[in-house]
C-alpha cells in the first residue's frame, strides 16, 4: 500500500534529521543498528512511565487491539505492519 505523501514528506525530513541512515530511529553507538526496545522503554521511563504500566512492547499490542477492534482494517495487515 503507498503512503500518502503527507507521511512520504515526514519520512524526508527524518532521513535529513538521522543523516541517511536505512533506520528511521538509528541507534547513536552506529547508524548501522536500529535503536532498541530499551531505549525507547528507557524513554517512557523518563516521561514516568513504570515499567508496570507501559512498555513499547504493551504499546505495541494496545495498537493491535485498537486497529483490530475498530473494524476498519483486516487483522493480517495489522500484525504485519506490527511485526516485531
Amino acid at each position: 500500500m503507498p503512503l500518502a505523501s503527507q507521511a512520504l514528506a515526514i519520512l524526508r525530513e527524518l532521513q535529513e534529521i538521522t543523516g541517511g541512515s536505512r533506520y528511521l530511529f538509528p541507534s547513536v553507538r552506529s547508524w548501522h543498528r536500529p535503536i532498541s526496545d530499551n531505549t525507547l522503554n528507557a524513554a517512557l521511563r523518563r516521561l514516568e512511565y513504570d515499567q508496570i504500566e507501559l512498555t513499547i512492547h504493551r504499546l505495541r499490542s494496545i495498537a493491535s487491539t485498537l486497529l483490530n477492534e475498530s473494524g476498519k482494517w483486516q487483522a493480517d495487515p495489522i500484525e504485519r505492519q506490527l511485526a516485531h
